[in-house]
């Protein structure tokens, strides 16, 4: 497993590039699981999909207050609208077992459904920013990762299909490290999951993106494994007091984790600080508390970039 994963990080810095020019996105369009959603303000029941950019769809919000993608589409950040078609419990395939969703309901939620559902009525701007993360469920549901890894990529593929041209793919972060598998004899299994979805989501992104009429498109990785292991190495240079437990029960300050498997809102903002550099957009100013930390030791790089 850990040759796997060595594999897959040697996958991405080969193909990854570290420079990137800053682009002028219209907008954003974000798919995935409860990482991403952001709760009911679109049609759900009437699955219908149009383009005003403001609609969201989802369950609801997984967190104590905005997710990743809305950070990077405010004014701090790319300033754009957000079109949101994540739902909490999404699989990367079509179902939903956690919401109870599966065929033949005609809504049932999964990855593959959002872009089905999103390219049967809308194209995809190409000069949007198109967002996928998802992943967690499929372990959750016991499923291969490399499957789960393959339905990603094939979720990139059909947006990429339907117009799209830039694309930012999260890795699953350490599953072991949340609050919910931490100290369980669960652990090692979560984070060797984690782990191998990374590598054969980055060999397959990789292979995507060496293919006629994928390959002058962007596909972005933000690490969001690497990132966990930094912010869990040192708290305090984030701005956070506990890393190893639920805030849900208390005031969420100084919280990495909002419940078992969710990050709080401070964890989300930073996903956004770090999704800014993954893309190469100019990142906003960091707190004062993390330049002196940079003084002291330099952050793991998370910003990749497939390219031909």
């Amino acid at each position: 497993m850990k040759r796997l994963f060595i594999l897959g990080l040697l996958i991405v810095c080969l193909v990854f590039p570290f420079g990137a020019s800053a682009i002028a996105y219209s907008n954003i369009i974000a798919f995935g699981d409860s990482l991403t959603d952001n709760g009911v303000f679109g049609s759900f029941n009437g699955v219908t999909v149009n383009n005003d950019p403001l609609d969201s769809f989802g369950f609801q919000y997984y967190t104590n207050g905005p997710v990743w993608v809305e950070y990077l589409a405010d004014p701090f950040h790319l300033n754009v609208p957000l079109f949101n078609m994540a739902f909490g419990g999404a699989t990367t395939d079509y179902d939903n077992p956690a919401a109870g969703l599966t065929p033949p309901n005609p809504a049932i939620t999964g990855l593959q459904w959002q872009v089905d559902t999103y390219t049967g009525s809308s194209p995809v701007p190409g000069d949007a920013l198109v967002t996928v993360w998802a992943g967690a469920n499929d372990f959750f549901q016991g499923r291969p990762f490399d499957m789960a890894a393959h339905n990603v990529t094939l979720a990139v593929q059909k947006l990429a299909d339907a117009g799209g041209d830039h694309f930012l793919i999260p890795f699953l972060p350490d599953i072991g490290l949340s609050p919910g598998f931490l100290g369980t004899p669960l652990q090692g299994t979560a984070t060797d999951w984690s782990q191998a979805f990374n590598a054969f989501l980055a060999a397959d992104l990789a292979v995507l993106a060496s293919m006629p009429g994928y390959d002058d498109n962007d596909y972005y990785i933000l690490d969001t494994f690497t990132l966990l292991s930094q912010l869990i190495a040192d708290p305090a240079c984030y701005g956070f007091t506990d890393v190893t437990t639920s805030g849900m029960q208390t005031p969420p300050d100084g919280y990495l984790f909002w419940d078992e498997v969710h990050p709080t809102t401070a964890a989300h903002s930073w996903l956004a600080y770090y999704s800014m550099e993954a893309i190469g957009q100019p990142i906003p100013e960091p707190a004062t508390i993390l330049l002196l930390c940079l003084g002291l030791a330099g952050l793991t790089r998370v910003r990749r970039r497939f390219q031909k």
